[in-house]
């Protein structure tokens, strides 16, 4: 007889109990192995000491583990029937293992059938064994925190069916990335599970979710059995556009079992290859748009000249003798000025590092944490970096696997002089190297469809979520967009805020007036690339926020493509809002017309 939901229910709320009950015990024991060998470490010989903290660091790792399958024990319970034994085996999927309870974890070779229809079903073993069996049932679970919030069913005989379900009032403010590991489509696990040699580029517009792919891409490479040895602690690096998206990487990768991963931003790992200290890293410097933008083309031009400095330990020196020869004279007076702020740019240190590459070759372990070479690098929205940046980094790979991972938008590009095609780099992206993910709309459908009357190519589809419509607010002083964010937003309706405008300086009151409130992230335009906020307030627009300032050395390819990074630029602040959108300023986004 079929069970009812009821006794469904009720068994899996059992099963969750013994199940913690074998979590608690092992942790336990491997807590006190742990500290047995921590009190022995002073009568271990020199020759063991690395085997030795290997050991701590598994105990220790293992310990972490135990803790987070104590809140969420598994996702999906699978029931199958091997062809070679008529037994009925039960088997449960979690981000991390479980053996004394036929839990596996999502990178084993077995977990893979999570994503198959019933019936006949294959996986293949490292050994090469190809395991054949019939997959009778599947059930999904959501357990956040040791609480049930959704179950659902699958027999050969019945399609899913709901078993239990809690029902949600709003979005949960701490979705993380463990969650999407129970929640990848067998499209995604295919890709993730990819060879690991060579290039792999992982593309789509923003909410696509391909960040969130590219980590469980590293998971899986640094703990598959296969892959393991190749992809170790130490040897994996994450380039990242800034300190927030660092910070916010580095909270989050843990719970999917990444660690010894260095997560750094391109500026960061030059500075320290260069030894560079006392000085500190700016995007672009100048006093106005119009000086930047000229400064930045005249340096563009020397690197694509392919005009190099001559290494030295003092980075001004060097640039300078590079630059007093082709700046002019307008451009060395701002480099003047550059060098009594004590500041460099991406061009700066493009300059230094390839002069550096140049006298020593590829760094040593001195220069790179723990590694003669990385075994895996990912490149987080890579169109915004120099052709020169991105061979430098690949001149820094292992020949073992030669692993680089793309992750962004040819489309989003929002700086001058960054990758245009894959020729640049001298890549060869083949198909099955170019993973193009979709729009995954998480906006709502009034602030779709104030994009698409902005202009943009963007559809509104049916199923998008219903939402408030987007406020355009006349205020022309920052003080006055200040009090009206201060009274329109509230932390029940809000729990992530993002203020967000074109220029780093025009923000600095709100950045005062909100310092101290931790739903708040105030940023640039440029800065918000890549992540989402439940409300976001862009401010500071007025007709100048977008017109291009006329260049000494005016071409109309740097018209052209400032205008587009323009473009960009706000389409990446508007996308970066999922509920809530406004819009303040001297005028309207949607009665403006440049």
């Amino acid at each position: 007889m079929e069970a009812t939901k009821e006794q469904l229910l009720s068994g899996l709320r059992k099963h969750l109990i013994a199940v913690r009950k074998t979590i608690v015990n092992s942790r336990e024991v491997i807590t006190a192995q742990k500290e047995k060998a921590e009190s022995e470490t002073f009568r271990i010989r020199s020759d063991d000491l690395g085997v030795h903290s290997n050991r701590l660091y598994y105990l220790s790792q293992r310990i972490e583990e135990l803790t987070f399958l104590n809140k969420t024990p598994y996702f999906i319970k699978c029931e199958l029937v091997y062809e070679s034994s008529p037994e009925i085996v039960t088997v449960y999927f979690a981000t991390f293992n479980l053996s004394e309870e036929a839990i596996y974890s999502w990178v084993a070779p077995i977990s893979s059938i999570r994503f198959e229809n019933l019936g006949d079903v294959a996986y293949t073993l490292p050994s090469g064994e190809k395991k054949m069996a019939q997959l009778l049932s599947k059930e999904k679970f959501t357990i956040i925190d040791q609480k049930i919030l959704s179950y659902t069913r699958e027999t050969l005989n019945a399609l899913w069916e709901v078993i239990y379900r809690e029902p949600f009032t709003q979005r949960k403010s701490g979705f993380a990335l463990p969650e999407i590991v129970a929640q990848m489509e067998k499209a995604q696990d295919q890709i993730i599970r990819a060879h690991h040699k060579g290039s792999l580029v992982i593309s789509g517009p923003a909410g696509s979710g391909k960040t969130t792919l590219a980590f469980h891409r590293i998971a899986f490479l640094m703990q598959s059995i296969d892959t393991s040895s190749l992809f170790y602690r130490g040897s994996v690096i994450v380039f990242v556009q800034d300190s927030a998206t660092k910070e916010y990487f580095s909270e989050i990768l843990p719970d999917l079992g990444i660690k010894g991963v260095c997560i750094t931003t391109f500026w960061e790992w030059a500075f320290e290859i260069l030894n560079i200290s006392g000085h500190e890293f700016t995007f672009r410097f100048g006093d106005n748009d119009e000086e930047r933008d000229a400064y930045e083309y005249e340096k563009l031009k020397l690197l694509r000249k392919g005009l190099k400095c001559v290494f030295g330990r003092r980075s001004f020196v060097a640039l300078k003798s590079l630059y007093a020869q082709h700046l002019s004279p307008a451009a060395l007076k701002t480099f003047d000025r550059q060098k009594a702020h004590g500041v460099l740019d991406r061009f700066d240190l493009t300059f230094l590092l390839l002069a550096f590459f140049e006298k020593f070759g590829v760094p040593k372990e001195r220069y790179i944490k723990s590694a003669l070479a990385y075994s895996l690098i990912l490149v987080d929205e890579f169109q915004n970096y120099l052709p020169e940046q991105l061979i430098l980094l690949k001149r820094c790979l292992s020949t073992d696997t030669k692993s680089i991972l793309y992750v962004g938008d040819m489309a989003q590009q929002i700086n001058v002089g960054t990758i245009r095609t894959w020729d640049d780099i001298g890549e060869n992206i083949t198909g099955d190297k170019h993973v193009e993910l979709g729009r995954v709309y998480r906006s709502t459908r009034q602030i779709l469809s104030y994009i698409r009357d902005l202009g943009y190519a963007i559809s509104v589809p049916s199923s998008s979520k219903d939402g408030p419509m987007v406020e355009e607010q006349i205020l022309h002083t920052q003080e006055e967009q200040v009090h009206y964010i201060q009274k329109t937003f509230n932390a029940a309706a809000d729990p992530t805020v993002g203020i967000i405008a074109r220029r780093a300086e025009y923000l600095e009151p709100f950045r005062l007036h909100f310092q101290n409130d931790p739903r708040v992230h105030v940023l640039t335009m440029a800065e918000s690339q890549g992540v989402e906020f439940d409300t976001v307030f862009i401010v500071g627009i007025d007709g100048h926020s977008f017109r291009n300032g006329r260049i000494s050395d005016n071409i109309d390819e740097h018209e052209e493509e400032k205008k587009r990074i323009q473009k960009d630029l706000l389409y990446v602040a508007l996308t970066r809002a999922m509920t809530r959108l406004y819009v303040l300023g001297a005028i309207k986004l949607s009665e403006y017309q440049p």
